[in-house]
């Protein structure tokens, strides 16, 4: 299993702006770091369960089609090279006239429930799951590590927002562009990698 690609992709994909981080940064600001903790709590024990939901749905289809592996591995590196390019022409976190409205309950339950509705993660673990486990190990114990891996840095990454929410909001919005340029390079690594 390619390990350094597979967390480039984590770290890319969960690090850039998405519902997780967003509300995050956004609760953070609002009532403080210690406040927002069991959300992000929360959002990482989602994320774990959506990462192993999708390694056991991955495996049931590379035992029920064989074939399936090279689609699955080409869909992949498809989405990651379009989730670089739409962080490249990103315009940035929306206005607050643009948000969706979500009712603002920062806890472990609220980041919990989140996952499942949370069309980035998804995307994120389908992708990650049969880009960089699938290929190259059927092994149960080795995909809960993977979902303990993407948990984990589901965790650093809310966590992280949530902190700069609370400490680095202006800075992040003036280098907002080279934060994103950064984040797609890491996925086009992992989209090239896939491959080599």
């Amino acid at each position: 299993m390619p390990f350094l690609p597979l967390l480039s992709y984590a770290v890319a994909a969960s690090f850039t702006p998405g519902p997780n981080n967003l509300m995050a940064l956004d609760g953070a600001r609002r009532a403080g770091f210690r406040r927002m903790r069991p959300f992000v709590c929360g959002v990482a024990a989602g994320c774990f369960g959506i990462v192993l939901l999708a390694c056991l749905l991955n495996l049931a289809l590379y035992r029920w089609i064989p074939g399936i592996k090279l689609a699955m591995g080409l869909l992949g590196t498809a989405y990651m090279l379009w989730l670089a390019w739409k962080i490249v022409r990103s315009a940035g976190a929306p206005s607050e006239s643009d948000e969706i409205p979500i009712r603002r309950v920062y806890s472990l339950r609220a980041g919990f429930l989140l996952q499942f509705i949370n069309p980035k993660l998804l995307m994120y673990a389908v992708t990650a799951v049969s880009t960089f486990v699938m290929p190259y190990s059927l092994s149960l114990l080795r995909m809960f590590g993977v979902s303990l891996l993407l948990g984990a840095v589901a965790l650093a990454s809310s966590g992280s927002w949530a902190l700069f929410g609370a400490l680095f909001q202006p800075w992040l919005v003036r280098h907002e562009k080279r934060f994103n340029l950064v984040m797609a390079l890491l996925l086009v690594y992992s989209a090239a990698a896939v491959w080599l």
